[in-house]
């Protein structure tokens, strides 16, 4: 039995995958399992795809006509998991040289999920703390405040994860053109009743053009703006929904910058997810954030 599964979507961007790959320790507890999402003949070399050969490395080609997202990638692999531990990297990002310790640390924790920081990495190569997260972390190890990480930081990745945790409470992407991890962080908090903060590095997030919260199409923020409002819904069962308030100012203020039209055809899905007054407050912040030269920020 594997101790780990990591689960790695990936489209077209094979030198970065294999310097995720390069960053995993070669173990015989691990598990890879890289899903390609339709990938381009003319950039993937099919016959030479990084991870070949590797015995603990499986690789799934989606063969669609079209790529389906990394929620469906990421659903995918959950399907082919056979660890106690599910991880998930982005094939751009990389883990830290602490992993193997890590792991051996942390894998006989009775937790349901395990919370490490990250650097953030610029595209001049320059690494820093990722704050969204070692902010977050650093408020629950100093103030007890667990809501910040786990509610207030919708991303899977720096976290172990328990695979039964997974399979118990139905837990799975949604398989949309962008924010399918906000939902699948959420249902991760709604369910979780054992967790573990630490006060170590485990992954490094690379930002860099051409990455999905990069990308300036007004899908990517309509499909963004959306998964918010669910993930609202989901949070308004617990009582954490002002939470998700920020995400909807944030991703609808981005397509409205980008598509207006787009924008205002959003706002009654806005409205009968935060109510009337809310959707005020959202709106107008989100024209405000829309004005900022946000792509660089």
């Amino acid at each position: 039995m594997y101790n780990c599964s990591i689960i790695i979507p990936h489209k077209n961007i094979p030198s970065l995958l294999q310097r995720c790959l390069d960053s995993i320790p070669i173990r015989d507890d691990l598990q890879i399992v890289i899903v390609d999402d339709n990938s381009d003949a003319s950039i993937v070399d099919f016959n030479n795809f990084p991870g070949s050969g590797r015995d603990n490395i499986e690789i799934v080609f989606s063969n669609g006509k079209t790529g389906k997202g990394p929620g469906y990638a990421r659903n995918i692999g959950l399907s082919k998991a056979k660890g106690k531990w599910i991880i998930f990297a982005d094939a751009d990002d990389y883990f830290m040289d602490s992993f193997s310790a890590l792991l051996d640390k942390y894998q006989q924790s009775s937790k349901d999920v395990i919370f490490f920081k990250c650097v953030r990495q610029n595209e001049d190569g320059q690494i820093n703390d990722y704050s969204l997260i070692n902010d977050a972390i650093n408020d629950a190890l100093i103030n007890g405040n667990t809501d910040v990480i786990v509610y207030g930081v919708p991303c899977p990745v720096a976290k172990f994860i328990k695979h039964e945790f997974i399979l118990q409470n139905k837990i799975k992407y949604q398989e949309i053109t962008g924010g399918d991890d906000i939902l699948f962080s959420m249902q991760i908090g709604v369910h979780l009743k054992e967790l573990l903060i630490v006060d170590d590095y485990l992954y490094c997030v690379v930002d860099r053009t051409g990455s999905l919260t990069r990308n300036t199409n007004w899908r990517i923020f309509y499909s963004y703006s959306k998964a918010c409002c669910d993930a609202y819904r989901m949070l308004q069962k617990v009582n954490k929904e002002k939470l998700a308030i920020g995400w909807i100012i944030s991703w609808w203020g981005r397509l409205w910058a980008e598509s207006n039209l787009y924008a205002i055809a959003l706002i009654p899905k806005i409205v009968t997810t935060v109510g009337i007054r809310k959707s005020y407050t959202v709106i107008r912040k989100g024209r405000l954030v829309g004005a900022w030269n946000w792509r660089y920020a």
